[in-house]
């Protein structure tokens, strides 16, 4: 991870693109500014987003799913899409 300030697990919001305002789950990096997201609908975790790091906003971690993805595994789409609804439900994204 190149600065320190995205992590694995973290919930982003898009800031720019089409996407502007939908919620994802970073997956880890591509390059040193390019985040691969996905959201478990139209982002699956087979097929990540790459998302330049200038066009996100960090929320809060999904703890869960940051032990998974610290574990060397990926989570499962419907592991994230409940990370995000729970998010949604709280208010914090």
């Amino acid at each position: 991870m190149p600065n320190g300030t995205i992590t694995p697990g973290q919930i982003v919001r898009s800031t720019a693109g089409r996407d502007a305002g939908h919620a994802y789950v970073v997956l880890g990096w591509n390059k040193p500014q390019t985040l691969l997201v996905a959201d478990g609908r139209g982002r699956k975790v087979a097929s990540p987003k790459k998302k330049n790091v200038k066009h996100v906003t960090r929320h809060s971690i999904a703890a869960n799913l940051a032990e998974i993805l610290a574990g060397g595994t990926n989570p499962t789409d419907e592991n994230i899409r409940q990370a995000l609804a729970q998010i949604e439900v709280t208010g914090y994204a």
